[in-house]
């Protein structure tokens, strides 16, 4: 009995040995050799920018590449010109893209051909609630007050935003709302910079964006946010914002993550999930989430595309909901 237990033991010791050996491998078995370029595919200064300097910067805090990386916007079409551009690169390791909600909601409205198919899924990274602000001196003090002003006349107020995403997050509860929303004036910017400038400038009412992008004005006193999409209330500067739950109302927030194109090897896929979880990990990015009022969630390569599936089913019934699938 105990030499079987022995061989037992040693067996499993070894089979374990050789999967965390396979697994090193297949992290180790390739890395970058020139240059990588991570590609935010909106314009400075909005919540996917965040996001993607964040990350990028810490790749090199923590070492976890070894060349050089670098950081290029590419706005465009609601995030379709930077997915296209990676779309094009295929079966190089070397371009890795910041995704989020736009790259499912561009293929279910009908606005491209590109769905999260035809790209490289490498994790799901950020929660992140989006947020209603308006300026300081905004008659509208909360979201009720908002939908309830436009339920009764679709034009008193105009709503910037930058994508679907945004329109879906203000136009959930301004279809409970009784609103008739493609009536409301939403004028749309290439990123949540311009966004916030338009509504601070007096082109817009209403800014809708990711919550990481409202905080600097929240917290300067030039803003004042209305109401946020989160379950629950948020901390910090957000502490006393509602949501739109408690306020009667569904809606929905966004999220980010990693994208490569299509063609990468198992061991270039490996690699970059293993620099991902790292990041994820990291005592550091702890210290940007708090900051910015993000979830860290991370998924990894597979995983993620299975709740991109499912989270394209999901909102598909939404958008059809609200007017924007076209037929």
């Amino acid at each position: 009995m105990r030499t079987s237990l022995c061989s037992w033991i040693v067996g499993a010791l070894v089979a374990g040995g050789a999967a965390a050996l396979a697994g090193t491998a297949a992290a180790q078995g390739w890395k970058p050799e020139r240059n990588v370029e991570l590609t935010i595919p909106t314009s400075p200064g909005g919540s996917n920018d965040i996001a993607g300097r964040t990350i990028h910067k810490l790749w090199g805090e923590l070492k976890l590449l070894p060349v050089t990386s670098s950081v290029v916007n590419r706005s465009g079409g609601e995030h379709i010109v930077a997915y296209t551009y990676i779309q094009s690169r295929a079966g190089d390791p070397h371009h890795i893209g910041l995704m989020s909600t736009p790259m499912l909601l561009n293929a279910i409205g009908g606005r491209t051909q590109l769905t999260h198919n035809d790209l490289t899924p490498i994790a799901y990274l950020i929660t992140e609630p989006m947020v209603a602000v308006v300026r300081v001196d905004s008659p509208i003090k909360t979201g009720r007050d908002l939908v309830e002003a436009l339920a009764k006349d679709p034009g008193a107020y105009s709503i910037a935003l930058t994508s679907n995403g945004h329109r879906i997050s203000v136009g959930m509860p301004m279809h409970k709302a009784g609103v008739n929303v493609r009536a409301v004036r939403m004028p749309a910017f290439k990123g949540g910079g311009e966004t916030a400038m338009a509504v601070l400038g007096g082109h817009a009412d209403v800014q809708i964006t990711s919550v990481s992008t409202s905080v600097p004005h929240v917290t300067g006193g030039q803003m004042r946010a209305i109401a946020i999409s989160s379950n629950n209330r948020l901390g910090g500067v957000m502490a006393s914002v509602p949501t739109w739950r408690e306020l009667g109302y569904p809606s929905s927030g966004s999220w980010k993550g990693i994208v490569a194109p299509k063609g990468l090897t198992p061991a270039q896929i490996a690699f970059w999930e293993d620099v991902m979880r790292r990041t994820a990990q990291s005592d550091e990015i702890l210290q940007y989430a708090e900051k910015n009022l993000w979830l860290v969630e991370f998924k990894g390569s597979a995983e993620t595309r299975k709740w991109l599936d499912d989270e394209a089913a999901a909102l598909k019934l939404i958008m059809t909901e609200l007017g924007l699938v076209r037929q």
